[in-house]
């Protein structure tokens, strides 16, 4: 839809939601009409006011005129009030479902829908877009409609009185028109800006939000505060252009009405001198001609405005057309593991057109023992991870648990057979038991101080003047780094699953807490088939099975004295560490 026209986003809009509301759109129709009517209505009333009460002098007729117009000023504010409403409203009840719509929709992408859209950008359009959305079916419903209407109802009444005024005062419809589709162009390039913008500033702030100790620790208050004001200013360009384009509607309209209105009065002046008219006609046109003038102008600016809206939800629609990779179809069939044996076969990816990360892997994960990958960052331990959640999708090869290719299984039970707790871990923000509990919303509250416990989380968490009611921050900010890492290894623990997969979780610990969760994590995971990614080789020696990567291969397999007395890389990467964990080291302690 990147390139759709105006028109054609309508349709799609109307299609889809047309009808949902089409009952509350019919009345709202009915009461633009009432509006339309007693607008022409009241422009043709003058007609009798003039010639009868003040030319004839009728006394008799100027209560039942008076009563007539105060019935259709009266008609017509009810009307123009549930309009509006039942207009509001649909626009309203449209902006949450659209934001529904893309949130859902933003669930079942794959990750590399998230690689190619930063999160500021998903942001601006959750709100930008939903509210084009709105503006645009509000701008076509209320304004166009109502609008429309009323116009076509005055230049009704126009001809009724006078067909040869009508046709001098409304030569300047084509002019006006065409003036204003040269502006929609730049308008919309302008809007598209805007909003790439607008993701800009919430970028900034989110990164200072998030980021703040390392803004003051490295003094980066300057270099931010003019990042920010740039994008701020950026935007403020943008929108007084925006503002110049749409206000250069307005000395083009006036011009036009203007010299309607002189052309309309010469003409019937000249015309009253020569050959006498009814002064009652003559006031009742004008009248109607002037109050054309409201809605005219506002039509004029429609066009500009549904261009500025057509951008919002142009970038909508590339959201909800991209392909919603993990939406399955029902009926798939339940992952069963029994073992938990893991097997890759042949497995090759990459992530763009570039080399492979992961090129004809074969990789064996025995049932109910634990196996490390090992290897230097970038070989494709991560991504081996992803890979077996279905995050990603290889490019060729087979995945399977217990014989059972992860393909062909129901996704939420691949997913939910799997614990994982990643280097860097995630908290959302609410209470302690709340994110303890997230992935197990029926566990109790004892089963989650249970999972606390064996994480060895419990005793900080107790701590706290709240407990496990105390809140963490956005993203864990009010806990520290061991702590999130402890809450999110809790998590874990609670779901219990039969398939365990750490990479590197005591990374965050002190030496003291990281023995003890190193002997839970050994008793927690007797009987599952855990997949830990080492970068600490000491963390894994106890490990039933160790795989070297390199480059997306397997290139060595074994223990940990098979591998060191075969003397290849896991071993030359073991003394490594260790002799430098000997140079941290000083003298003394060396000694003892």
């Amino acid at each position: 839809m990147q390139n759709a026209t105006t028109i054609e986003l309508l349709k799609r809009l109307f299609r889809e939601n047309g009808r949902e509301y089409a009952p509350q759109y019919t009345l709202a129709i009915i009461c633009m009409l009432a509006v339309a009517g007693a607008t022409s209505l009241s422009a043709y009333v003058l007609k009798g006011v003039i010639d009868t009460i003040f030319v004839h002098q009728d006394r008799a007729a100027l209560i039942g005129i008076t009563i007539l117009i105060v019935a259709i000023f009266v008609a017509k504010g009810f009307a123009a009030y549930f309009s509006e409403i039942i207009v509001g409203n649909i626009g309203n009840r449209l902006v949450a479902q659209t934001q529904k719509q893309m949130f859902e929709h933003m669930l079942k992408v794959d990750m590399s829908f998230y690689q190619k859209h930063p999160s500021s950008d998903l942001v601006t359009k959750m709100s930008y877009n939903a509210n084009a959305v709105r503006d645009m079916l509000t701008l076509v419903s209320l304004n166009v409609g109502r609008d429309l209407f009323t116009i076509i109802g005055l230049v009704c009444t126009m001809i009724v009185l006078d067909p040869i005024l009508s046709a001098i005062a409304l030569i300047g419809g084509p002019i006006a028109a065409m003036s204003s589709r040269k502006m929609v162009a730049r308008i919309k390039k302008a809007t598209r800006s805007e909003v790439h913008s607008l993701s800009g500033i919430i970028r900034i702030t989110r990164e200072v939000s998030q980021g703040a100790q390392v803004v003051k620790s490295f003094q980066l208050e300057k270099t931010m505060r003019s990042r920010m004001f740039e994008a701020i200013e950026a935007v403020q360009r943008l929108s007084n252009k925006m503002l110049k384009i749409q206000a250069g509607v307005n000395p083009l309209m006036e011009a036009i009405g203007g010299c309607a209105v002189a052309a309309v009065i010469f003409y019937a002046g000249w015309r009253n001198l020569y050959h006498g008219e009814s002064p009652g006609q003559f006031f009742a046109f004008v009248t109607a001609l002037l109050m054309c003038g409201d809605p005219g102008r506002r039509l004029s600016r429609v066009q500009l405005q549904l261009a500025t809206a057509a951008v919002g939800v142009r970038m909508m629609y590339e959201i909800l057309d991209t392909p919603a990779n993990e939406d399955e179809p029902p009926g798939r069939p339940e992952l069963e593991v029994h073992g938990g044996a893991i097997a890759f076969r042949d497995v090759s990816f990459r992530y763009t057109q570039n080399k492979p990360v992961i090129e004809n892997l074969n990789l064996q994960v025995p049932a109910g023992k634990v196996t490390a990958l090992v290897g230097h960052s970038g070989g494709g331990k991560t991504t081996i991870f992803a890979l077996l959640q279905r995050l990603r999708v290889p490019d060729s090869g087979l995945i399977e648990i217990d014989g059972q290719s992860i393909a062909d299984v129901s996704l939420k039970s691949l997913r939910g057979n799997i614990s994982v707790v990643g280097q860097d871990a995630f908290l959302f923000e609410g209470s302690i038991i709340d994110n303890i509990r997230a992935g197990s919303e029926d566990a109790t509250e004892q089963m989650c101080i249970d999972a606390a416990k064996a994480a060895s989380a419990h005793d900080f968490i107790m701590s706290l003047p709240r407990g496990y009611e105390s809140q963490v921050g956005e993203l864990g900010a009010q806990v520290s780094g061991g702590q999130r890492q402890r809450i999110a290894l809790a998590r874990a623990f609670l779901k219990n699953a039969p398939i365990i997969l750490l990479d590197e979780p005591t990374s965050a610990l002190d030496s003291e807490t990281e023995d003890s969760i190193q002997r839970e994590l050994r008793r927690l995971t007797q009987g599952k088939t855990s997949l830990v990614i080492a970068h600490r080789l000491s963390t894994i020696l106890h490990a039933d099975l160790i795989h070297v990567i390199e480059a997306g291969h397997v290139i060595e397999s074994g223990t940990h004295e098979q591998l060191m007395s075969a003397g290849g890389a896991y071993s030359r990467l073991f003394k490594l560490q260790f002799a430098k964990f000997l140079e941290t080291k000083s003298p003394d302690d060396q000694a003892a």
